[in-house]
């Protein structure tokens, strides 16, 4: 079945009691260069826009793990409504840096030189048997540095970031659900940062 662009339902929604909502994302994230993501090989399913089956690197390219210590790091989305166009989504994530060395500063440097990214984030709510795990944000449009922080009397010193869509370049969808196959699969993706031996 082809998918509605009408903006009309198409089927229920329903509450399952046995998988309740549950807040927060694990600890570790991975954050990729979007130019190193190779969209012709990344999949989406036919018959649902918003669940990628396959996300797919360019050869010789590896994401990159941001640590992470209880519920320091998060993402959100909203709504961004259009006047004369389909409305779009705005993917937020919000990360620390725990510790502000001048390796870990290189790399925020590099966050703010301009370059777009993608989230992919473990939720702690998960579904049933696993399967909505993972999400995926800014896969289209990307993420750009919104904001950087640091005071040595605030967060322990930590290095304090956001990365979210600019306004006017915000997703079509709001943030993705990645399943490759089964958990078990995507999370072995996910660990190994969805890295690709060269060509």
């Amino acid at each position: 079945m082809p998918v509605d662009c009408t903006g009309n339902l198409t089927a229920d929604i329903l509450f399952d009691c046995a998988n309740a909502p549950i807040g927060g994302i694990e600890q570790n994230v991975v954050l990729i260069n979007k130019d190193d993501i190779d969209l012709s090989a990344t999949t989406v399913d036919a018959t649902n826009r918003i669940l990628v089956t396959n996300l797919q690197l360019k050869p010789g390219k590896t994401g990159y793990l941001l640590t992470g210590v209880k519920q320091a790091n998060g993402k959100a989305w909203e709504l961004v409504k259009k006047e004369n166009a389909p409305d779009k989504f705005k993917h937020t994530f919000s990360g620390v840096i725990f510790n502000p060395s001048a390796a870990n500063k290189q790399q925020a440097d590099s966050l703010s030189k301009g370059a777009k990214y993608i989230a992919v984030i473990e939720q702690m709510w998960k579904g049933t048997d696993s399967e909505e795990a993972f999400e995926v944000l800014g896969l289209n449009s990307g993420l750009e540095l919104m904001t950087m922080t640091n005071n040595s009397k605030e967060n322990d010193n930590m290095i304090m970031f956001e990365l979210s869509s600019a306004d006017g370049f915000e997703e079509t969808t709001m943030p993705k659900t990645l399943l490759d196959v089964d958990y078990a699969a995507t999370k072995t993706a996910f660990s190994n940062k969805f890295a690709q031996a060269e060509a």
